[in-house]
């Protein structure tokens, strides 16, 4: 069913509908994503899951054993970081395709909500003024 404006109900739901779809589909494949990282020297690899929870840690070898505590710390830190970063990027392309064109989804996960939906609104506004200039020059 359609009405003077050619706004059809049953093609809107169906499009909502298969939008749905994608969406479950990449919530359920999120939930499968790690991230994974190795430390210069190869002696240590860090997992993460989808939430950057550490869930795996490697220390190969044992030359780990003569770092002084600090040294080896600070080493298993940023390589559980850069694991984490990796998990944040593959989320991110994961999601990318839910995405509205032109629209990317930044790496570290760090949005800034309110300008994305001021530059949405500017442009609603820059289409809505150029339809009605368009609908003046038809008549």
């Amino acid at each position: 069913m359609s009405n003077p404006q050619g706004f059809d109900l049953e093609h809107a739901i169906a499009d909502l509908r298969a939008e749905q779809a994608r969406i479950k589909e990449a919530t359920e494949h999120m939930v499968s994503l790690t991230g994974s990282a190795m430390s210069k020297d190869r002696m240590i690899t860090a997992t993460v899951d989808s939430r950057g929870r550490l869930v795996d840690l490697k220390l190969e070898g044992t030359r780990y054993r003569k770092l002084a505590p600090a040294e080896l710390t600070t080493r298993i830190v940023d390589v559980v970081r850069e694991a984490q970063e990796d998990a944040a990027r593959t989320a991110a392309n994961a999601l990318s395709g839910l995405l509205p064109d032109g629209l990317g989804m930044p790496a570290d996960g760090d949005f800034d909500i309110e300008a994305m939906f001021d530059a949405a609104v500017s442009t609603a506004r820059a289409t809505a003024e150029i339809d009605t200039e368009g609908a003046g020059s038809d008549g």
